[in-house]
């Protein structure tokens, strides 16, 4: 019996040794397999390395190649259609900051691949080239400048050419035609992209001249924020002038301070309207008790449609309206995405009611760009080779916290009369040709004002 159990028990820990010989020899294979493929993971990226043209150092490191371009020549002018049927308003919405990654990723957190946002829907479309005079990567006033004259100038200059002169901007160029022209922005109004329709100085800080000029100017509306560029310090303002403008415009003009002043009952054609709905930018975080009375971009594009159609109806002969998401551009700074959807957000609500209004009027060009793209905004797979599924990083390439401007081209999109001139690569001068090349200026009048 006792020579039974031992049979057992030898056995039994026969079956237990194989068992644990199996284990091991499965765990050793499995340890095998993961430190070869280490190994071959460790050996193709030295060959890699070795043998393709990529920069040096490791794997880690940013991509950075510093590369020489040639001198300047001679710009070269996008040759435009002749326009036979006439516009008689034109809208020109500007995306700070605004390139075709930034709408990709609305585009995408809003509607998913398949999906299409306000720009999708016009019919012409081409991109914009946004060098300055003096560098590759743009600011915001000298492309501004491109637009609003015509003309490229030193990065930090409005509405002046390189050697500090003076040039015609559009508002003042159409005011002899019989035109009426708005300003609408989410930031404060003497910020470069206004200002540049508005104003001329060799220097965008010069926020005291500029907003001094704005009341001088030919715009019959600006609306946007900035109540502390046209107070003196002692006023609570940021003036160093100590001129307490705002008292001054009352002379001039209707402030309005509340969104709910947007209506045009109780103005008249001839008004001019100043519009500071916040001590600085609009949807400032760090007064949001503020946004209640706020309008959008869209409620300031309706009230100044409304009142250019009350001035055509008076005497003008059509309209210009300048709309800027200005945050846009902010948000690419921060590296902000939830920012720059919430921006984007309101800029294609306001592009989609110009073009709702085109349609209705045919009379009308729309016109949708940017000045520059912020940020560098990347849309990238979760996980490097992993392009499967709806999962996506969006990253910015440029500075964590402080993103800069890139040199990349922006989008451009157009509707209605001379939409034809704005389809394949135009340099930002060409944007400002574009535009006068779709209205009727063969006869000179008066201000209309």
């Amino acid at each position: 019996m006792q020579k039974k159990v031992n049979l057992m028990r030898s056995l039994n820990n026969t079956g237990i040794g194989m068992r644990n010989s199996i284990l091991i020899a499965v765990i050793s294979l499995a340890l095998g397999a993961l430190i070869g493929a280490k190994v071959m993971e460790a050996f193709g990226r030295s060959y890699i390395m070795a043998n393709l043209p990529v920069p040096s150092g490791t794997l880690n490191d940013k991509d950075v190649f510093l590369k020489s371009i040639p001198e300047n020549g001679e710009l070269v002018k996008k040759d435009l259609v002749e326009v036979n049927k006439k516009a008689k308003n034109v809208i020109l919405l500007i995306g700070d900051g605004m390139s075709a990654s930034q709408i990709t990723s609305y585009r995408l957190l809003k509607e998913g691949p398949n999906g299409r946002i306000a720009v999708d829907n016009f019919p012409i479309s081409g991109i914009v080239l946004t060098h300055s005079a003096d560098a590759i990567i743009t600011d915001s006033a000298s492309s501004a400048t491109a637009y609003s004259t015509g003309s490229k100038t030193k990065n930090g200059f409005l509405g002046v050419d390189q050697e500090g002169r003076i040039l015609e901007n559009l508002t003042e160029k159409l005011d002899n035609f019989g035109f009426v022209s708005a300003l609408i922005s989410t930031s404060e109004v003497t910020h470069a992209t206004p200002a540049a329709f508005s104003s001329h100085v060799d220097s965008r800080r010069n926020t005291d001249e500029i907003s001094s000029q704005m009341l001088e100017s030919k715009v019959a509306t600006i609306l946007g924020g900035g109540r502390k560029f046209f107070l003196s310090a002692e006023n609570g303002g940021k003036r160093k002038d100590k001129r307490d403008l705002l008292e001054e415009a009352k002379k001039s003009h209707k402030i309005l301070m509340h969104k709910h002043e947007l209506d045009i009952s109780g103005i008249t054609p001839s008004d001019r309207i100043l519009g500071l709905f916040a001590d600085e930018h609009l949807r400032d975080e760090e007064n949001p008790d503020n946004h209640s009375s706020e309008p959008t971009l869209t409620e300031m594009l309706r009230f100044s449609l409304e009142r250019a159609e009350a001035a055509i109806d008076n005497q003008c002969r059509g309209s210009f309206i300048m709309v800027e998401g200005s945050q846009v551009d902010w948000a690419g700074h921060a590296n902000n995405i939830d920012y720059l959807e919430r921006e984007l957000k309101e800029f294609d609500e306001a592009t989609r009611y110009a073009l709702e209004y085109a349609k209705k009027n045919p009379d009308t060009l729309v016109v949708v760009t940017a000045d520059h793209e912020t940020g560098g905004l990347l849309i990238e797979p979760i996980a490097l080779s992993y392009y499967t599924g709806n999962n996506i990083k969006f990253s910015f390439n440029t500075a964590i916290g402080g993103g800069s401007h890139t040199g990349v081209p922006v989008p451009v999109y157009a509707y209605g009369p001379g939409s034809l001139n704005f389809s394949g690569t135009l340099d930002n001068t060409d944007v400002y040709r574009a535009i006068l090349s779709a209205l009727d200026l063969t006869e000179q009048t008066s201000s209309c004002l």
